[in-house]
């Protein structure tokens, strides 16, 4: 079980000012850390002097702690042993963070007793060196705390705040854990807190940074602030093996964020109380409304302006109630009056509650969107019901993901008006990225028309694949309509290679010659290159029209071709024999099971004949394939999608950018450990394959020609002149058969020279060699001198669009539209555009593929 962490605000920089019994702090800053609840004094006093990063030869180091007595009294408790260390860390959890003072007292000549002290605390360090770094090096970051909203000159000191103020909601928890300063890039260093304008520092920073934050324009510490960094290229994200990823948000974090009350739930003061500060109007609602929502009781406002705000219970006879002004003098919104606490039943312990909004929610998903970027809103319905025990609405979800979604990742119009630039940045960085932005002129304006990007590392990586490209789409999310576009390839270890991306209007015969003619003339242009895709609408004379010339190959996918069997006959055992079908590499077996599907339904074979039986099937394929039956390569690149294509367009082309480059860096790791000359996939294959090969027995015929055959089974001739068999297999996969290997072995030839170089795992780690390259995020607005991209006009339809594949059966009836003549739609939703479509960016490192 992990060990307990405390949370402690240190104040260091400055003066210790005592008032009374009371402690306060002049000057210096706040930082913050997390300690084991278990550690030392020894272990205290090494992680302060690292705090402070003074030297313990040059500096004594006072600490005093905040510790509360009777009532809401506290007093300034020394911690200078292993009793008071105790004493210190046993406020936790009882108050959510404690707060710590630090004075560095330097030494001088003639202090003896300050010499003494010095020295008793430096031979403490250096008994605890290693205790507490090497036990949790990732959880003793600082958390820098950075508030611009300093105190003003008459309140430069302010009161501390009360013992009250301990126990406030772990929301408030989870933004002090986090581990990171939007003003700092290095999440471990320290950023300088900002003073107030006398030059002095506030001492009222629990309230502050504790307090139910919520201004988007604040840099106090909390998780909102990351989420609000708009960083598309976070390696968050979360592919298939990733889930991801990652993630920047951990379980502890998001635990410790929305626990709230749960630590007090009879209390009220913890949270709520006569005196507590806030930094504004908002902070104090958010404050409310976690404080109703775990004790499952709503309010209602009584009063609300600038200066005011007064709530009461919307039970009648209930006494609680607070009021709320904002202090002239601090600028803060301070509670005047609370009457508490609540003394009516709870009034919404069934059902949605009042003060459970869309805000509030998107507050609460924000961290956990960052750790999975493919939550979806019944997740979120469950979360709720599990975290704060209310049953919000579908709706509140979908809008709440929807506010999330905006606040990490902005607006979907800022998204297109940034796009330009963004893409330049990324060329910027990237050496042979090809990019490709089309845009609509319609008088001042440009309207986003269409996208197409290929990073540099995949058109490099490319050349040392099998020529296959598998191509699909999916349709977008966001607020406008599209489809995404993906082009794969499959390397070496037979894994997943995306090579290119396009985003375009809908998925017609028109936009798919266009991303192809993007790909052939950008990614390669290659004749021999073979298309596997779905039959769908358009597709078929798209791959013609582009590829009408030298020997390229159209293929369908199995699984597509089987869906729309299924849908066209309604017969499952159809099905299965088009499979059985389709799996077989030898003709003579394959005209068997067709034989038997035409028996139990003539139109079906006719329907399948008609395709085309190359185009399915391995026996007629000819050995095109690569032995990829299918675009399932395609499942795998939704699972590296899924969550991002409801993503403004550019935070989509970003998590591309970040999630390929995790597959690269996993990849290249993968390959530096390959020990043999294969990749582990095929060199598992082939032993398969050589084990086999020494139970059958060979007949020479000739110095070429070879029967190969078991005892009491089928016999095949191998020719070793083009190393051909009449099983078929080595056409297909590229893989020698267990015929061709067992001659192989008795003539004491190699084996591994018929395998191509693709499968080398030399070639394997040539393929990952290159490195993608980060983009900074800091891009407000274009520099180049052209008006903003916008959005198109139309948006998508109503409804929620699949979260993962759209193809999976036969495509809808054949609409020919009245407006553009195209395919696949009517007049009424044509999305024609009204002007010429205008190339604003096209780039290519490579300049002697040539500009399209």
């Amino acid at each position: 079980m992990a060990e307990e962490m405390v949370p402690v605000m240190c104040y260091h920089g400055g003066k210790i000012v005592m008032q009374g019994r009371r402690p306060d702090y002049d000057g210096g800053s706040m930082d913050g850390v997390l300690l084991k609840k278990s550690a030392t004094y020894s272990e205290l006093l090494k992680r302060m002097y690292e705090l402070t990063t003074n030297d313990p030869k040059q500096f004594k180091l006072v600490m005093k702690c905040r510790f509360p007595t009777t009532g809401s009294d506290y007093v300034a408790l020394e911690v200078k042993d292993e009793m008071t260390t105790k004493m210190m860390f046993g406020l936790y959890p009882r108050v959510y963070s404690l707060e710590l003072f630090l004075e560095s007292i330097r030494v001088t000549q003639g202090q003896d007793q300050v010499d003494s002290m010095v020295r008793v605390q430096m031979d403490m360090v250096v008994e605890g060196s290693d205790s507490l770094s090497s036990s949790m090096p990732a959880m003793n970051e600082k958390i820098t705390a950075t508030n611009k909203n300093c105190f003003p000159d008459e309140v430069s000191r302010p009161r501390i705040p009360s013992n009250d103020n301990f126990g406030r909601t772990t929301r408030d928890k989870g933004r002090f854990l986090s581990s990171a300063g939007t003003n700092d890039a290095d999440h471990g260093a320290a950023s300088p807190n900002p003073t107030a304008r006398d030059g002095s520092h506030s001492t009222e920073p629990i309230d502050l940074l504790l307090g139910a934050v919520d201004d988007a324009h604040q840099d106090d510490i909390h998780i909102e602030d990351m989420e609000e960094d708009s960083n598309v290229n976070d390696p968050d994200w979360k592919s298939s093996d990733e889930e991801d990823d990652d993630d920047l948000v951990t379980d502890s974090i998001i635990k410790n964020t929305c626990r709230g009350l749960e630590d007090d739930p009879s209390s009220s003061d913890s949270l709520l109380h006569a005196g507590k500060v806030f930094r504004d109007k908002e902070s104090l609602r958010q404050a409310l409304q976690e404080y109703s929502i775990r004790r499952h009781v709503e309010y209602k406002v009584v009063r609300s302006c600038k200066m005011k705000l007064n709530v009461r219970c919307t039970q009648q006879g209930c006494p609680w109630q607070v009021r709320a002004i904002l202090s002239k003098r601090i600028q803060r919104f301070k509670i005047k009056t609370y009457k508490g606490d609540h003394t009516c039943n709870s009034s919404t312990s069934l059902g949605d509650h009042k003060q459970c909004d869309t805000k509030f929610i998107s507050k609460c998903v924000v961290p956990l969107l960052k750790r999975n970027s493919t939550i979806t809103p019944h997740e979120i319905m469950e979360w709720m019901k599990k975290e704060y025990n209310v049953q919000i609405s579908y709706s509140k979800a979908w809008l709440g993901l929807d506010r999330a979604i905006k606040k990490i990742h902005g607006s979907w119009d800022e998204s297109f008006s940034m796009l330009q630039e963004y893409l330049k940045s990324i060329q910027d960085v990237n050496p042979g990225t090809v990019i490709l932005l089309l845009t609509n002129e319609r008088g001042d304006l440009r309207e986003f028309h269409r996208l197409f990007w290929s990073f540099g590392v995949s058109i490099e990586g490319f050349q040392n694949l099998r020529p296959l490209i598998t191509i699909d789409s999916a349709v977008l999310h966001g607020k406008y309509s599209g489809s995404l576009f993906v082009a794969t390839g499959v390397d070496g270890n037979n894994g997943l290679f995306p090579i290119a991306f396009a985003i375009a209007e809908s998925e017609t015969e028109q936009t798919w010659t266009w991303f192809l003619s993007c790909i052939r003339n950008s990614v390669t242009n290659r004749d021999d290159v073979t298309i596997i895709s779905n039959n769908g609408t358009g597709l078929t004379d798209a791959v013609k029209a582009v590829y009408s010339f030298g020997s390229a190959s159209h293929r369908y996918c199995m699984r597509h071709l089987s869906s729309s069997l299924r849908k066209e006959f309604k017969d499952e055992t159809l099905v299965k024999l088009y499979w059985e079908a389709a799996n077989k590499i030898e003709t003579s077996e394959f005209d068997e099971i067709m034989t038997i599907l035409g028996e139990r339904n003539p139109n079906a074979r006719t329907w399948l004949e008609k395709i085309g039986v190359e185009k399915w099937s391995f026996a007629h394929d000819g050995g095109k394939r690569f032995g990829i039956m299918t675009t399932n390569i395609i499942e795998t690149c939704d699972s590296l999608l899924k969550g991002i294509r409801g993503f403004p367009i550019k935070a989509l082309v970003g998590k591309t950018l970040s999630r390929l480059n995790k597959m690269f860096t996993k990849r290249r790791e993968e390959g530096s450990g390959m020990q043999g000359s294969l990749t582990p996939s095929v060199e598992s294959q082939l032993m398969g394959i050589v084990d086999l090969a020494g139970q059958h027995i060979i007949e020479t015929y000739s110095a070429t020609l070879f029967k190969v055959y078991r005892v009491n089974c089928r016999q095949y001739i191998v020719n070793i002149e083009g190393y051909s068999c009449t099983c078929n297999r080595y056409l297909i996969s590229r893989i020698p058969c267990l015929h061709i290997v067992a001659v192989c072995m008795s003539l004491q030839m190699s084996y591994y020279d018929l395998l191509p170089e693709y499968f080398s795992s030399h070639v394997y780690r040539q393929t990952y060699t290159m490195k993608l390259h980060p983009v900074v995020e800091d891009i407000a607005c274009t520099s180049i001198q052209a008006s903003p991209i916008t959005p198109p006009i139309i948006s998508r339809r109503r409804g929620r669009p699949r979260s993962m594949r759209v193809n999976k059966r036969l495509p809808p009836a054949t609409y020919r539209c009245g407006k553009c003549k195209q395919d696949g739609h009517s007049s009424r939703t044509c999305k024609s555009p009204l002007g010429t479509p205008n190339q604003i960016f096209a780039v290519e490192s490579n300049p002697q593929k040539g500009n399209f």
